[in-house]
C-alpha cells in the first residue's frame, strides 16, 4: 500500500507541475478596444463583437502576442483533466482489486 501511495503522489506531482510553470512575459495594460481595432488584430466579426460586449460588462481585454498566448495557461488543461481521470480510474481499479 505504501508503494501505491508513493506512486499516487508522484503521479499527481507530474500532472500538476506544468500548471505552476512560471511565465516570463508582460502584457500591455487593459484598454478599451473597438470592434474594428480587434478585427485589425485578427479576430473575426463575431469574436470582436463578443469582446466588445464583454468590455461593456466590465471585463478587461488584453492583446497578447502569439508567443505570450502560447505561454499563457490558466487552471488545468484538457490533457491534465484526462490524466487525472485516468489516474482516478487506476485508483478505483487498484482499490477494487486490493
Amino acid at each position: 500500500m505504501t508503494r501505491f501511495a508513493v506512486a499516487l503522489a508522484m503521479s499527481a506531482a507530474l500532472i500538476t507541475a506544468p500548471a505552476f510553470a512560471e511565465t516570463q512575459f508582460r502584457t500591455a495594460e487593459p484598454q478599451t478596444f473597438t470592434s474594428q481595432e480587434l478585427q485589425a488584430y485578427g479576430l473575426d466579426q463575431a469574436a470582436s463583437d463578443r469582446a466588445v460586449t464583454l468590455q461593456d460588462q466590465g471585463y478587461e481585454v488584453r492583446v497578447l502576442s502569439e508567443e505570450e498566448a502560447a505561454q499563457y495557461q490558466a487552471g488545468i488543461t484538457d490533457n491534465q483533466w484526462l490524466l487525472l481521470g485516468i489516474l482516478a480510474g487506476v485508483i478505483v481499479i487498484a482499490v477494487a482489486v486490493g
